[in-house]
């Protein structure tokens, strides 16, 4: 059978103070990469925020491709040439063949003693008809290491939505299938999607869960309501533009802050619901998340209803 497309998620921890440098070392990699046959594409994801740890995806057309840009001299050079960028060596996960894109996907690998692989595998068959009973499932992926690429065992599992993965991810049966399977436990979990990129990038607990995605909506509602309203005041005061230009101005200041200001003090705001401590209380925690958040909203509305009717309208 043909062999598709094939992916490399690489994980690099960057220094403190070395983050230009990284950048302008990484857009060199970037389009090295780009020169090669068979190149797709590449996703640079930065690290959630105080965080230190990037993730780049790279894509090619098949394995042969990929293993040759791996294994280019021109790559080696660049590693070498960045090294004094790094608390340490870069990991890195290969996926290889056709799948198709999944709402919620989590990437696991595992480092496996040769002499136990069949025991592994039992394992992670026992994990696989465990997830089978639960809703939104779409199936589990397994790719063995491939010989001078990788040395772990990466799984991939597909969910529908965020919330059934979490379901999944802090399941009482995965907890025992984990601990049944504590030898195996050598192992590195990470989300490669999520409903709103980089905003919710937060630390869920050792599992590596996000936020259920009703969180992540209302959560963005709290920062998106007031910025909006304010920056149509603002704009409707200093610029008499046309509906398209300042609703394109509107949209492009918006989006400028909910990602550099907003979203990040909303989401420190709401940590203590967004990604609660392990041995915490959720449906109490998920009540009064909801309770602030929209008590918040009711307070806006209330304070710009009295601003722009009482104060001034908007013309």
């Amino acid at each position: 059978m043909e062999a598709g497309p094939a992916t490399v998620v690489v994980s690099q921890r960057v220094k403190r103070g070395q983050e230009e440098p990284f950048r302008e070392w990484q857009d060199g990699i970037n389009r090295t990469a780009a020169s090669f046959t068979g190149f797709l594409g590449t996703e640079v994801v930065p690290p959630a925020e105080d965080g230190d740890e990037w993730t780049i995806l790279y894509r090619f057309d098949s394995q042969e491709h990929l293993e040759a840009w791996l294994g280019s001299p021109e790559r080696a050079q660049l590693l070498d040439r960045g090294a004094q960028l790094f608390e340490k060596p870069q990991s890195q996960q290969v996926l290889i063949g056709e799948r198709e894109e999944r709402a919620a996907t989590v990437v696991v690998s595992h480092a496996v003693d040769p002499a136990r692989e069949d025991e592994f595998r039992a394992w992670t068959l026992r994990l696989t008809e465990a997830e089978r009973a639960f809703p939104g499932f779409r199936g589990t992926e397994m790719f063995p290491p491939v010989p001078g690429v990788q040395d772990k065992w990466t799984i991939v599992f597909h969910y529908d939505t965020e919330e059934h993965l979490n379901g999944w991810l802090e399941s009482p049966q995965r907890q025992q299938l984990l601990e049944e399977g504590r030898s195996f436990q050598d192992y590195e979990l990470r989300r490669i999607s999520s409903p709103f990129g980089a905003w919710f990038a937060l630390d869920g607990g050792e599992d590596g869960a996000g936020p259920a995605q009703w969180k992540t909506a209302l959560a963005v509602l709290v920062g998106l309501y007031p910025t909006v309203v304010l920056l149509t005041l603002g704009i409707s005061e200093i610029w008499d533009g046309k509906l398209w230009a300042t609703l394109l101005v509107g949209n492009i200041l918006s989006v400028t802050l909910l990602t550099w200001v907003v979203m990040p003090v909303v989401t420190r705001a709401l940590r203590f619901w967004l990604a609660p401590e392990p041995g915490q209380e959720a449906p109490r925690l998920d009540t009064l998340g909801a309770v602030v958040s929209i008590a918040f909203l009711t307070l806006a509305a209330l304070v710009f209803w009295l601003v722009t009717t009482q104060i001034w309208t908007l013309p």
